[in-house]
């Protein structure tokens, strides 16, 4: 992978795992019965089973006790790895010389 830029990377994967946990604290509030009645509960709620994809999609049967919390950071990673590209992509684009 040429010009792989760990910084977008870290900060990517910083703020996924940091909007995963919101995400995943809302979801519990709501199956728990203390909240995600409203607009924003219920979206932030909703919202929890993009972030748990694809390590729960897809393993769903060994995605309990701590193998959980290790599913949610491998799709952090993940993500920031497809955001860190996409970054990749669009300065390769805009650099690209007009023919």
């Amino acid at each position: 992978m040429s010009g792989f830029n760990f910084r977008i990377f870290f900060i990517a994967s910083a703020i996924i795992a940091f909007l995963t946990f919101v995400t995943l604290w809302a979801e519990a509030a709501r199956d728990e019965g203390m909240g995600g009645d409203g607009v924003v509960g219920s979206f932030l709620a909703n919202l929890f089973y993009v972030f748990r994809f694809p390590t729960h999609t897809f393993f769903f049967a060994f995605m309990d006790g701590p193998m959980f919390l290790v599913g949610l950071f491998i799709n952090c990673i993940f993500y920031g790895l497809v955001v860190e590209r996409a970054f990749y992509l669009v300065r390769q684009w805009r650099n690209k010389p007009a023919n």
